[in-house]
């Protein structure tokens, strides 16, 4: 069986940055996959994010990359899969547009604990609109528009999603930079997948 291991949290707490880094690491070369984000198949698709049917593909989306790559690696295969979010991602986005989290269920047709049981565990890398306001970017300098607030809202949100999964680990910035939280992400990873 290969671990899934998802990485949420708001914008700009660190999910790219960490995915690219352990790509380039030799230490971890050739130990996992890495699944790109839904949001960037999704867009082209013409289908608007201000709709609720945006949510649903995205699920379907996230939910058919995770289940091509489990179909496609040998069982003898020892990578882990290391998913740019989950399937209950777009759950927060769905809660931030004001509709009733019953209804993402419904057209789901698959209740929060299979979608917790999709995952290894869950690292929720917390929003630098969080703690470390001065890292935090916005367009043109990097693809996110939402301001800190809205950041920290989704963040909270995404907390609240995925709060309940029994191995769900929340990476804030108090205290920490981010070679620190970076290093604790790799650890829990590691602990996960052995």
């Amino acid at each position: 069986m290969h671990p899934l291991i998802v990485l949420t949290g708001g914008p700009g707490g660190g999910k790219t940055t960490l995915i690219n880094e352990l790509r380039n690491d030799a230490a971890w070369r050739g130990r996992f996959v890495a699944l790109p984000e839904a949001i960037f198949v999704a867009l082209p698709v013409g289908i608007s994010p201000q709709e609720p049917q945006f949510q649903r593909l995205m699920v379907n989306i996230q939910r058919n990359l995770e289940e091509a790559v489990l179909q496609t690696l040998e069982p003898t295969d020892s990578r882990f899969i290391l998913c740019h979010r989950g399937t209950l991602d777009p759950l927060a986005y769905w809660l931030a547009r004001g509709w009733a989290q019953a209804d993402f269920f419904a057209q789901d047709s698959v209740s929060l604990e299979n979608h917790y049981q999709r995952y290894q565990a869950v690292i929720h890398l917390v929003t630098a609109a969080n703690g470390a306001e001065t890292h935090y970017t916005r367009w043109p300098q990097a693809h996110r528009h939402e301001t800190i607030e809205e950041a920290i809202h989704l963040d909270d949100l995404l907390g609240q999603v995925w709060g309940n999964h029994p191995r769900y680990y929340r990476l804030d910035n108090v205290g920490r930079d981010w070679a620190s939280k970076s290093l604790l992400a790799r650890d829990i990873i590691t602990q996960e997948t052995l």
